[in-house]
């Protein structure tokens, strides 16, 4: 025999087993559950967090409650009746300097709407306030895996606020208006807001993070009904742990198995 033939030979096997490996892996695929699809694609490839690498998230924050004797928005000595609805709906976006470390910027818009029924001396008096905010956040987040495939991850998340806002508020007594305020906003803060990253299905993750340390500053501008103008300045330095702080959210990581 030749050695060409030889190497006709060689090279129509190396064929044969190549095309007969690729079909028993296609095989193995096919009889994979679709969880143990899911799992398969997060194998050594995954890279979320290396440099270079993207990421954009939409995370939101609900909340809804009845008002209580105690709530300071509205400012009753006493409440009969009342509630409350807040929300805050976030876009951001990050890139990967190092491997772990991004930055990026948020961009919020929030609202929160209240009304209620009370008494303030001897008058019952009913009371409906709107606010309106936008912020802007650029933030430095640092990521710490916490299963080998990268999968589930805590973060650390570093971030300032500045941003906009505006309110009105109304009260009535029997039926008339006898009250009318507007306030216009500016807000400052730093804070510190931990989260936890679960990859649920190939680059889409869920998000789930809180605030737990922050300064914020606000300037007041009001004005009320005879033209009168008002400014205040507040500083607030929280240390507590809010759940209903809580944002969820689904980020996407773009590039993570490359």
């Amino acid at each position: 025999m030749t050695s060409f033939s030889i190497m006709k030979n060689n090279i129509l096997l190396l064929l044969f087993c190549f095309f007969a490996f690729t079909s028993l892996s296609a095989q193995k695929k096919e009889k994979l559950t679709p969880v143990e699809l899911m799992f398969e694609y997060y194998d050594d490839e995954f890279k979320p967090f290396n440099k270079g690498k993207w990421f954009t998230a939409l995370t939101f924050n609900v909340e809804d409650s009845n008002l209580k004797s105690d709530n300071k928005y509205i400012g009753f000595d006493n409440i009969i009746e009342g509630k409350e609805f807040n929300y805050d709906i976030k876009v951001k976006g990050g890139y990967s300097i190092g491997n772990y470390n991004f930055v990026g910027l948020g961009i919020t818009h929030g609202r929160d709407t209240s009304e209620g029924l009370g008494i303030i001396l001897t008058d019952t008096i009913n009371s409906e306030s709107v606010a309106n905010r936008n912020v802007i956040s650029p933030f430095i987040r640092t990521y710490y895996p916490l299963s080998k495939n990268q999968r589930f991850s805590f973060f650390n998340e570093i971030k300032m606020d500045f941003g906009f806002g505006d309110s009105e508020s109304k009260s009535y007594e029997n039926g008339e208006q006898t009250e009318q305020e507007n306030t216009n906003d500016f807000l400052f803060g730093i804070g510190i807001s931990p989260g936890i990253t679960f990859f649920a299905l190939e680059s889409f993750a869920f998000e789930i993070q809180l605030d737990v340390l922050g300064y914020e500053y606000e300037r007041s501008s009001s004005i009320d009904e005879e033209g009168n103008e008002l400014v205040t300045d507040s500083h607030n330095v929280n240390f507590t742990i809010d759940l209903l702080s809580l944002n969820f959210g689904l980020a996407y990581y773009f590039g993570a198995k490359n």
